[in-house]
């Protein structure tokens, strides 16, 4: 699964805004290496944070790269809850979550989330 956020005004890509790129697909590739359990009042666990490598695809796949565009960070920690038995939904909740959270910083964009690839 992967974001595709639209920006009517374009990117800010390397310092520069480029306003003919207006589409762009977000991935996250997760480390399950990299897991922090998040506990409740009761010191229960209910979350796990992960730590997800943020890839950004542009303009027909031009890039395909761990960069920073227009405050979309290469890095997040993203969380998915314990119980989650299916690996898709545990995606789907990974997803969702980086969603909220470019959604929080960057309300002017619409943020879907996609699959590609898949026909």
């Amino acid at each position: 699964m992967s974001l595709k956020i639209t920006n009517t005004n374009g990117f800010v890509i390397g310092g520069v805004l480029n306003p003919s790129i207006d589409t762009i697909y977000v991935r996250c590739n997760v480390d399950m290496n990299k897991q922090k359990p998040i506990t409740d009042e009761n010191d229960v666990i209910t979350e796990i944070s992960i730590s997800t490598n943020a890839k950004t695809t542009i303009d027909g796949n031009l890039f395909d790269a761990a960069i920073s565009v227009d405050g979309i960070s290469p890095i997040y920690w993203l969380n998915y809850l314990t119980s989650v038995t299916d690996m898709n939904e545990q995606y789907l909740e990974i997803e969702t979550d980086l969603k909220e959270k470019l959604e929080a910083n960057n309300p002017g964009w619409t943020i879907t989330i996609v699959n590609i690839g898949v026909g």
